[in-house]
């Protein structure tokens, strides 16, 4: 009898894993929309004071559209995953929302890639063209363009910063996005 040994199944850690994962898209896509929301500079023009802001520029705009469809949808998934996670077996384990969840996450994956894409493209030539602008003004009065320059370099430091929170939430998808393609082949 000294051959047959039992061992303990081991827990698995699939459940924690969508949890931390869940919850750490969910904070980075906040924390990142924040950013990006909240991120404007003011400069003087010459004609007078104006400010640049995310919706100053449509791709700001998909970039933030991208990333409320996202935070949408890992709010919505944050419950099962909690349910997940302390019962260690899914709450709604039917072929029918595994495929949602599998095509759910693909879509916000491949969304929230895009947009990370998009954001740091758009910084890179928003900085690119603010550093080229030498003077404002017409043909009455022309202005230095250093106070603009410095601004926008602020703002493109920010949204760079906006980014790499969304690259993280990016990767977090992408991770989730593999665990939900693991549960729908297994249910197969």
């Amino acid at each position: 009898m000294s051959g047959l040994h039992y061992e303990e199944p081991k827990a698995s850690k699939l459940p924690i894993a969508a949890l931390t994962l869940r919850v750490t898209t969910l904070v980075t896509l906040v924390i990142s929309m924040g950013l990006l929301r909240s991120n404007s500079v003011t400069y003087d023009r010459g004609q007078g004071r104006e400010t640049f802001t995310f919706k100053s520029v449509q791709t700001y705009q998909y970039v933030f559209f991208g990333t409320v469809v996202g935070l949408c949808y890992t709010f919505l998934q944050v419950p099962f995953a909690m349910y997940f996670f302390f019962s260690k077996k899914r709450l709604i384990n039917n072929r029918a929302f595994l495929a949602f969840e599998f095509y759910g996450d693909k879509v916000c994956m491949i969304l929230l890639a895009t947009a990370v894409g998009a954001l740091f493209g758009a910084t890179v030539q928003t900085n690119d063209g603010a550093q080229s602008i030498e003077f404002f003004g017409g043909s009455d009065k022309i202005y230095d363009a250093k106070d603009y320059r410095s601004e926008m370099r602020k703002y493109c430091m920010l949204a760079n910063i906006s980014a790499v929170f969304l690259l993280i939430g990016c990767f977090c998808s992408v991770i989730s996005s593999v665990i939900s393609s693991r549960a729908l082949a297994n249910k197969w």
